[in-house]
């Protein structure tokens, strides 16, 4: 009689802190060398000697996070008082609405 576990804990896998922004990762040339601390606690850094499947303290340094994404945004505003801030679809553009003022403030 044999037994299955569907969604069962993974036995490998990669770290969270290969992909997390508080970790510091010293990787050598062999598997064995690698060194990982964990910059998530308010105290010293924690050195972590195993792979971590979870942690409550992950933050991905692929994705931006809300504040990232608002901070690079653009902000759209009108030209004058009859027109609306946006984008306009290319079917919905007339012949003099070809040109683009594109205009930056530094208020951050």
């Amino acid at each position: 009689m044999s037994v299955y576990i569907k969604k069962g804990t993974p036995m490998h896998g990669p770290s969270l802190c290969e992909t997390c922004t508080r970790a510091q990762i010293v990787q050598g040339y062999r598997e064995s060398e690698s060194f990982v601390l964990c910059k998530a606690t308010y105290a010293e850094p924690i050195r972590i000697t195993f792979a971590v499947r979870e942690c409550s303290c992950y933050i991905n340094k692929i994705s931006n996070t809300l504040e990232e994404m608002e901070r690079i945004a653009w902000t759209l505003a009108p030209r004058g008082s009859k027109r609306q801030a946006g984008f306009v679809a290319p079917a919905d553009l007339k012949e003099g609405d070809r040109e683009i003022e594109l205009v930056l403030n530094d208020e951050a």
